[in-house]
């Protein structure tokens, strides 16, 4: 029986699933009001244009991989193969990260005086629960991903309403919102400038399962795009939101959303109910990364340019990729967790090296973007094109190339707090990566062996 095909509102929700990050608003808000100005700066120089031109791609290269068959296309096997390594790796740090936190509400919730080792106890199984979903084919996760899409608009609405509830009953505004304090600084707030960037990305997710969709070469540039415009306009009114009920300094990493609701109705049960919704949110957030991020790694390792184990699939799921990425996952959650001092550390050190391996394989898909341009990759394509696409994707490439280096040393202010620990990740997933493609050219799948004697 033929698979059913999913629609342009399937392709909406799971995007805005996927891009909707409602488990970093307390810490874009926590660069201050300041948040909601790089939002419009980042929105109109990254996340558009960039919006557009994964657009672009999706249109001309809508095949199964998404950014893994664009890079190929483009720059050849083994910088995709690369790039999906770094997915792949980011599959490791972005949902542990998550896991903590959703642990950690659960925990505030119905629990709080829990100790650190329960909350990682359940926090792996999280893990485990996620493993099973995101084998599960991409027809039957429909109905889950579009409910955590709806879930994540109510957040992203609710925290706004929030702020406007919470002045209507005689709140007062709780940061300056002057013109002066919204000019961006180039000090502490580069910190989180980072985690951002890293909300603007996760667009060509839908594109890693086109052959799910109806007529994906026609229906997932216009989605791509009106979800870029979307994510930017409701990050700005959520900063806003938070800001005006919560004083910078005493918004929680972990908490933080919860705690608008909180305050603006004053009730403990749409506290608890909002906590609920945020975890399913943020459970399935993990699920749709991992539909679309393994995908381009099973297709590396389908192609001898990574693992054979990495290439096993089931029900249609990169059920190898996503298997060994929980595996690791667990491994590098347990070590985390022995050296922080708290969920929160926990989860901004894990969220920080995600952003590194997320971030990575974008430098790489503008490159091959910008040669399939020179090269005439695009001749055969008649159908959406992102306006003045190549001079943006030179600007988006500077943006993240200066994001990258924010990880790492932040102007006027020294190193990054998260230094050791972001080194260290980005050293383990670059050079991790080139042993497994060498291990891979060495110990070739059989099938893939035959097919080179013959």
């Amino acid at each position: 029986m033929e698979e059913k095909k999913l629609g342009k509102f399937d392709a909406f929700m799971l995007i805005i699933c996927g891009i909707m990050f409602a488990d970093t608003i307390a810490s874009n808000s926590s660069t201050g009001v300041t948040s909601m100005s790089w939002w419009v700066i980042l929105g109109a120089l990254y996340m558009i244009p960039s919006g557009f031109i994964i657009g672009e791609l999706s249109g001309a290269y809508p095949g199964e991989g998404g950014i893994y068959d664009w890079i190929l296309n483009g720059l050849g096997p083994r910088w995709a193969a690369r790039t999906s390594w770094l997915f792949f790796c980011c599959g490791l740090f972005i949902p542990v990260s998550s896991f903590i936190m959703c642990s950690d509400i659960l925990f505030t919730l119905f629990a709080p005086s829990a100790g650190m080792t329960i909350r990682v106890i359940v926090a792996i199984i999280f893990i485990w629960v996620f493993a099973f979903v995101s084998t599960r084919p991409m027809s039957e996760a429909q109905g889950l991903t579009n409910a955590a899409g709806l879930v994540k608009l109510a957040l992203f609405v609710g925290v706004f309403t929030m702020g406007i509830v919470y002045l209507a009953k005689g709140g007062v505004i709780a940061n300056d919102m002057s013109a002066a304090a919204l000019a961006p600084q180039p000090s502490d707030t580069l910190m989180y400038l980072p985690v951002i960037l890293y909300c603007c990305t996760g667009m060509e997710l839908a594109s890693a399962s086109a052959e799910s969709f109806d007529n994906p070469a026609k229906v997932l540039p216009k989605v791509i795009v009106g979800s870029a415009v979307l994510a930017v306009v409701l990050n700005i009114i959520a900063c806003w939101g938070m800001l005006t009920i919560i004083p910078l300094d005493s918004i929680d990493l972990d908490l933080g959303l919860l705690d608008v609701f909180k305050i603006a109705t004053g009730s403990d049960v749409v506290y608890t109910i909002v906590g609920l919704l945020f975890v399913f949110g943020v459970f399935v957030q993990c699920v749709t990364w991992q539909f679309g991020g393994n995908r381009g790694t099973c297709e590396s390792a389908k192609s001898g340019e990574l693992p054979a184990i990495l290439g096993r699939e089931h029900n249609g799921q990169p059920i190898g990729a996503i298997l060994i990425c929980c595996i690791l996952g667990t491994v590098l959650l347990i070590l985390y967790a022995i050296f922080a001092d708290s969920a929160s550390d926990l989860f901004f050190s894990l969220l920080s090296c995600g952003v590194i391996g997320s971030l990575l394989p974008y430098v790489f898909m503008l490159i091959a973007y910008q040669r399939l341009k020179k090269n005439g990759g695009f001749d055969h394509y008649d159908g959406f094109k992102a306006p003045a696409g190549v001079a943006f994707s030179w600007i988006c490439q500077i943006l993240q190339v200066v994001t990258l280096f924010l990880c790492f040393y932040i102007p006027g202010a020294g190193w990054n707090d998260a230094v050791v620990t972001n080194t260290l990740g980005a050293l383990i997933m670059i050079v991790s990566g080139e042993i497994a493609i060498r291990w891979a050219a060495k110990h070739p799948a059989p099938e893939l062996a035959e097919e080179k004697a013959e």
